[in-house]
């Protein structure tokens, strides 16, 4: 559950780029039925989450606003990479990220 919602926040700070950057800021009317419904989807997660995790992504939002532009590209580009990786590829990736993230702290 934690990954899904951490998935979809970050989805949604992807989706919430820069207005140059059309594939990912477009109004609510451009999206796909189904882009307006993982969205909405989305947004419901975020607000169940408890204050202080709403507050942690609202964070890494601004965070993310403030980056340059060709370092946000970077950013889309290895989650779409992410996003194209079939299930088994993604858990590797995960088990990777989980026992390099423990090594970090």
């Amino acid at each position: 559950m934690k990954r899904a919602v951490t998935l979809g926040a970050l989805a949604l700070l992807l989706l919430a780029g820069e207005a140059s950057a059309q594939r990912y800021a477009r109004d609510w009317s451009q999206l796909s039925p189904d882009e307006q419904r993982r969205a909405w989807e989305n947004y419901e997660r975020y607000r169940q989450l408890p204050q202080d995790r709403q507050q942690f992504i609202d964070r890494r939002y601004q965070r993310f606003q403030g980056m340059a532009p060709e370092e946000k590209q970077r950013l889309r580009e290895k989650y779409d990479a992410y996003r194209r990786q079939n299930p088994e590829q993604r858990r590797d990736f995960n088990k990777k990220y989980k026992r390099w993230k423990g090594e970090k702290r």
